[in-house]
């Protein structure tokens, strides 16, 4: 039997640096390894939209850019959702890197592409979720 996790470790290794056909010939070579990126980067994804739909929720609330403990508290009060400041900060910076959100001096604020996902998650999740 294949140890799995040795291949796992191979092809983060890989992943991380970015060579496509390595990449490509791993993921050909054992199939079940696009399952698990592709669950794990499920799971980053709706992190993300949860965060962007908490920093809609309050931009519109608030009419302009959102601080960090206001994103968190909406978060928890708004979608029952807890997290930490450091970890919504870190998913709001990988949102900025995808020209979703930005961030200036006083706050948090969606960019036409990050309101789209908000509504699109709002709208998907609405009857789920008590606003």
């Amino acid at each position: 039997m294949v140890n799995k996790k040795k291949i796992r470790e191979e092809f983060e290794g890989i992943f991380e640096s970015g060579n496509e056909n390595a990449i490509k010939l791993m993921l050909d070579k054992f199939p079940w390894l696009l399952d698990e990126v592709s669950n794990k980067m499920e799971g980053a994804i709706g992190e993300q939209q949860q965060i962007i739909a908490a920093l809609g929720v309050m931009e519109d609330e608030l009419g302009g850019p959102v601080p960090l403990d206001e994103i968190v508290f909406s978060l928890r009060i708004d979608f029952n959702i807890r997290k930490t400041e450091d970890e919504v900060h870190n998913i709001l910076t990988s949102t900025e890197e995808l020209k979703l959100a930005k961030k200036d001096s006083n706050g948090w604020t969606l960019t036409v592409e990050g309101e789209k996902v908000c509504d699109d998650y709002l709208n998907k999740t609405l009857g789920e979720i008590e606003l």
